[in-house]
């Protein structure tokens, strides 16, 4: 099977251009070919690409294993049976760790589960991904699918090659895993955290906690801060690795940071660069988070060669040949966070992203809490309606619907409903006890 690569080309005026690249180091021509005309064309930016591209490629992967040449094949008219379909849908869900031989936590094999067909036996289950990231496989590959069979046909072009590929396409698109979106909560979401774990990876993720898994006074200082500003202000790892220096405030009566789109920046070193996803946005900081941040910047980042190259907040500190430039996600994702995650087992089940989520809950119970004290009458506290509460959700996430925020608000929600769930198990319970004792009393008199 060939080998294909993702490499990103950065372009003078700052635009990053992802390719899939195959074993012999050139461009895949289609694929290329439908990256420029359907996807840059449109302004599509780069992770987006970067992703779709990273479907395709494993889709690549379904076309060499089955020796098929499915542009040929459209060219003749021949296009996707039904049973082609539930083909690449089953391949698509595949775990590509576990078929790459990825050792890590999965090293002695697949999943087992007993076949009872003749006699009962262990037999080998493929993980699969989550049904999110299969319907988002799904939908890049018949994205392509239907740009190369119109490609194909161009020059023979007929009405009923036209109709066979609308109806290859709307087949294909029903085959998709149902529940995507609003019905389906992310693994952030969904997975379970116990009460005061969060707390606890801060406390640890503190640059003088003994148990700090970093060394050096910089990096711990500039790690601290990097979880504690998605901690407290719920910004994503790509907003927090693009913030800027010449967009903060960090004295006078309005302490704040600006998270700012900054894609395509020619100024960033980064090839893969980390952006905001969501809207810009001001945001207050509290006199702790700004002191924290002069004092990175003035005693570490200041002090660090090359850094005074680039206007990016967080750099790396570690004599090597990226020394004072910006840090990348890899970074965070593959040496800061697995780091943090050693220090105890149980950091596992918090990822980056978690972080946002949990700010969510938070502000919820804030607006709780705030309610609960208006209605009481105590002063300075006024009811917070629900719209109100959207639109402070909205500019806190960058939003540009208040129903965005939804989603987020989706474990503070199933956390009250399960607490008023409990409440009224339990007074049922309170009210069947009294019953009973008054059923009791009852025939003791009869007696």
């Amino acid at each position: 099977m060939a080998t294909y690569t993702i490499e990103t080309l950065v372009f003078e005026n700052g635009e990053r251009y992802p390719i899939l690249m195959d074993k012999d180091a050139m461009p895949h021509f289609y694929v290329t070919l439908w990256v420029t005309s359907k996807l840059r064309s449109v302004g599509k930016a780069e992770n987006t690409i970067t992703n779709k591209i990273n479907h395709v490629k494993w889709f690549l992967g379904w076309q060499e294993k089955e020796q098929r040449d499915l542009y040929a094949e459209f060219q003749k008219g021949v296009f996707l049976s039904e049973k082609d379909i539930e083909s690449i849908k089953s391949y698509l869900a595949l775990d590509i760790h576990h078929l790459k031989g990825v050792k890590r936590k999965v090293s002695k094999g697949r999943n087992k589960v007993v076949s009872m067909i003749d006699k009962p036996k262990l037999i080998d289950v493929m993980p699969s991904v989550g049904r999110n990231h299969h319907y988002n496989r799904m939908t890049s590959v018949i994205e392509y699918l239907t740009f190369l069979a119109k490609l194909a046909v161009s020059r023979t072009a007929s009405e009923k090659n036209n109709r066979s590929i609308n109806q290859m396409e709307k087949q294909f698109k029903a085959a998709r895993p149902k529940g995507k979106g609003r019905n389906v909560q992310d693994e952030a979401n969904s997975k379970y955290i116990p009460v005061g774990l969060v707390q606890e990876y801060m406390a640890v993720a503190h640059f003088e906690h003994p148990k700090n898994p970093f060394k050096n006074k910089n990096i711990r200082l500039r790690n601290h801060l990097m979880f504690h500003l998605m901690d407290k202000h719920g910004i994503r790892r790509g907003e927090m690795l693009s913030l800027m220096l010449t967009d903060m405030t960090l004295h006078g009566d309005k302490k704040s940071i600006w998270v700012r789109r900054t894609h395509d920046d020619k100024n960033d070193s980064r090839t893969k660069q980390p952006v905001a996803k969501t809207k810009e946005r001001m945001l207050r900081i509290s006199n702790e988070t700004a002191e924290l941040l002069s004092h990175y910047i003035t005693e570490y980042r200041a002090k660090t060669p090359n850094a005074n190259k680039h206007p990016y907040l967080f750099v790396t500190h570690r004599k090597c040949s990226t020394q004072g430039q910006p840090v990348s996600e890899s970074t965070f994702d593959n040496t800061i966070v697995p780091a943090m995650r050693a220090v105890d087992a149980r950091f596992e089940v918090i990822h980056p992203h978690y972080f946002r989520h949990n700010w969510n809950e938070v502000f919820s119970g804030k607006v709780d809490k705030n309610n609960e004290l208006a209605a009481l009458g105590v002063t300075g506290h006024k009811h917070i309606d629900s719209g109100t509460e959207a639109k402070m959700r909205k500019h806190q996430m960058g939003h540009s619907s208040e129903s965005s925020g939804n989603v987020y608000n989706q474990r503070h929600v199933t956390r009250k409903a399960n607490e008023v769930s409990l409440m009224e198990q339990e007074e049922l319970q309170r009210k069947a006890a009294e019953a009973r004792k008054e059923l009791e009393k009852n025939g003791d008199s009869n007696d």
